[in-house]
C-alpha cells in the first residue's frame, strides 16, 4: 500500500496543468534559455537541519526568488533527509522528485523507506523538496476550495456549459494573480533547476545524484542541461519529452489513457473475478455508465454529488498502477452502476489532493502556476474547441474529457519562460531514462524522444503497465537502477 500512495504524487497531468504562452501586457520572467549551460552555484547555502520525526531530519534553503536578481529577495526551499543507514560506505546524497508538478517531495520522502531497495538507503542520505511554488515552499495561493471548478462538465454538450468552462477558468486564474501577485512569476522549472543545485552545494555534494519521477524528469533534463559539469547520476524514470509543443503533448497522452482504459476492459471482461466485468462487456457497462453520470450526478455521500468532472479524474487516477489500481476501478465502477459515486468521489479526492474538510493541498496550484510556465499552451479558446472535436474522435472516453483541462493556462498573465525544444545536455555524464512500454501519463515515446535527445541518454525499458517502473514492480529494473546509482553503470538497450 506504501507503494501505490507514492505512485499518487508521481503523477505527471498535461491534462491539469497545459503551459502558458502569449501573455499580453505582463512580461515574462527573466530567465536565460534552458538550452545554455549555466555557471556553477558560486556559493554553498548553510542549513540548519532538525529533527521531523521517523529518523527524517528537515531544513529550509534559502534560493534567490529571481535568479535575474538573486540579490534581491529570497525564498525558502522545504528540505527534507534521511541519513544513510551505512555511514562508512555512504556515497553522497540522492536527492529525489515524485512528479507533478506540484507533488510535494517531502511527503513523498516518508514513502521511501518502503519504496527503495535497501542498498540505496544504506549508501545514501536520501534527501527531497517541495519545488518553489508549491507545499511548503512559498506555495502559489488561488483560493481554499475549487468543487466549483471541478463541478463543470468537461465535456460540454451545450454552448452553456462550454461557456461555464471558460468562465470558470478566469475565475480561478484571476485568483491565482489576486492572492498570489509576483510570486507565480518565479515558479517555473528553469528556476527549480536552478534550486537543485543550491541543494547540491548545501549537501556539500561535488556532483548531483538525482532520482526524478514523471515530471521530475523534466527537472533532472533541465539540470543536466543548465549544469552538465555536476552530474553524477540522473535516473528519470517515465520521461516527459521537452520537445514536444503542447497539442502534440495533449492528444499523445489522452491515447495514452485511452488505451489504458481499454486494456483494463479487457482484462476485466477475460476474468469472472472482476467486479465490472459485466457479462462480458465492461466497455458498453462504462459507456452506459458514464452518460448516466452526465446526465444526472450520482449520490457519493456527506452531501456530495458525483459529477462527470470527478468521475472522469476518479478512474484517470486509477489507470496510473494496474496491480492495484485495476482492480479498486473495478470496484469503484461496479459501486457507481448500483449509484454510490463515493469511491470514485474518494480517489478523485486523493488525485488532486482535496482535504476532507473541502480545502486542497498546495497541489493544484502549484500544478498550474508551474505548468503555465514551462512551455506555452494556446490563448485562443477555440483551439480547445478544436482539441475536443479531435479527441471525441480518437479518445472518446477521456481524452475528449481532457480537452479543456488546461484551459486556466489560455488566460494566465505571464509568458512560458522556454519554448519546446530538444534537451541535449552536452558533456554530461551519462543520464539513465527509464520508459515504460504501456505508461498511460507519459507514453514509452517520450522515453525514447529523451533518451535520444540526451547526448548521454541511456534508455531503459519495462515492458508492462502503468506509470513509472522503479521500486518494486521489477527485479531487473531495480537492480539497473541500482547498479547505475551506486556503481555508475549503465547498458544501453537493456529491456526487462
Amino acid at each position: 500500500m506504501r507503494r501505490t500512495a507514492a505512485l499518487a504524487f508521481a503523477a505527471l497531468a498535461l491534462t491539469l496543468a497545459a503551459c502558458a504562452g502569449d501573455g499580453g501586457e505582463p512580461t515574462p520572467t527573466a530567465e536565460p534559455s534552458a538550452t545554455q549551460a549555466a555557471s556553477p552555484t558560486p556559493r554553498a547555502p548553510s542549513l540548519d537541519w532538525h529533527d521531523c520525526d521517523d529518523g527524517f531530519e528537515c531544513a529550509t534553503l534559502d534560493a534567490p526568488l529571481d535568479y535575474a536578481n538573486p540579490a534581491a529577495a529570497t525564498i525558502g526551499i522545504s528540505l527534507i533527509r534521511l541519513p544513510a543507514r551505512d555511514p562508512e560506505r555512504r556515497i553522497g546524497a540522492l536527492v529525489t522528485n515524485p512528479g507533478g508538478p506540484g507533488a510535494s517531495g517531502v511527503d513523498y520522502a516518508r514513502y521511501l523507506p518502503g519504496i527503495l531497495p535497501e542498498e540505496l538507503l544504506d549508501r545514501f542520505d536520501i534527501v527531497s523538496f517541495d519545488t518553489r511554488g508549491s507545499g511548503a515552499s512559498a506555495p502559489a495561493d488561488c483560493g481554499d476550495n475549487f468543487d466549483w471548478l471541478y463541478d463543470n462538465d468537461p465535456t460540454p454538450d451545450t454552448p452553456g456549459e462550454r461557456q461555464a468552462l471558460i468562465d470558470d477558468a478566469r475565475r480561478y486564474v484571476d485568483a491565482c494573480q489576486r492572492l498570489s501577485g509576483d510570486l507565480l512569476r518565479h515558479v517555473d522549472s528553469v528556476s527549480t533547476a536552478r534550486d537543485m543545485d543550491l541543494i547540491r552545494a548545501a549537501l556539500g555534494d561535488e556532483r548531483l545524484t538525482y532520482l526524478g519521477y514523471s515530471y521530475g524528469t523534466y527537472l533532472g533534463a533541465l539540470y543536466a542541461e543548465l549544469f552538465p559539469g555536476s552530474v553524477r547520476a540522473l535516473a528519470l524514470d517515465g520521461a516527459v519529452d521537452p520537445s514536444i509543443p503542447y497539442p502534440e503533448g495533449l492528444i499523445t497522452q489522452s491515447l495514452g489513457f485511452e488505451r489504458a482504459l481499454e486494456a483494463f476492459f479487457a482484462d476485466c471482461a477475460a476474468r469472472d473475478s472482476c467486479a465490472f466485468r459485466s457479462g462480458g462487456d465492461p466497455a458498453g457497462a462504462y459507456d452506459a455508465l458514464v452518460a448516466g453520470i452526465d446526465a444526472s450526478p450520482i449520490d457519493a455521500g456527506r452531501g456530495r454529488a458525483l459529477g462527470p468532472g470527478e468521475a472522469t479524474l476518479g478512474v484517470i487516477s486509477l489507470l496510473y498502477d494496474r496491480e492495484h489500481g485495476w482492480p479498486a476501478l473495478a470496484r469503484a465502477l461496479d459501486a457507481a452502476r448500483d449509484g454510490d459515486g463515493s469511491q470514485l468521489m474518494r480517489y478523485f479526492d486523493l488525485f488532486v489532493e482535496r482535504n476532507a474538510d473541502g480545502g486542497y493541498s498546495p497541489f493544484f496550484e502549484a500544478n498550474t502556476a508551474i505548468g503555465c510556465l514551462d512551455a506555452p499552451a494556446p490563448r485562443d479558446v477555440q483551439a480547445y474547441d478544436a482539441f475536443y472535436q479531435q479527441l471525441r474522435r480518437d479518445a472518446p472516453r477521456l481524452g475528449a474529457a481532457s480537452s479543456y483541462l488546461g484551459l486556466n493556462c489560455a488566460f494566465w498573465p505571464i509568458d512560458a519562460v522556454r519554448e519546446p525544444a530538444p534537451i541535449r545536455a552536452p558533456g554530461s555524464a551519462p543520464v539513465l531514462v527509464i520508459g515504460t512500454t504501456g505508461d498511460p501519463a507519459t507514453p514509452y515515446a517520450w522515453s525514447q524522444s529523451l533518451a535520444s535527445q540526451l547526448g548521454s541518454g541511456v534508455l531503459l525499458t519495462y515492458e508492462g503497465e502503468g506509470h513509472t517502473a522503479f521500486g518494486g514492480k521489477s527485479a531487473c529494473i531495480d537492480d539497473a537502477v541500482v547498479a547505475y546509482l551506486i556503481e555508475l553503470r549503465a547498458q544501453e538497450g537493456m529491456r526487462c
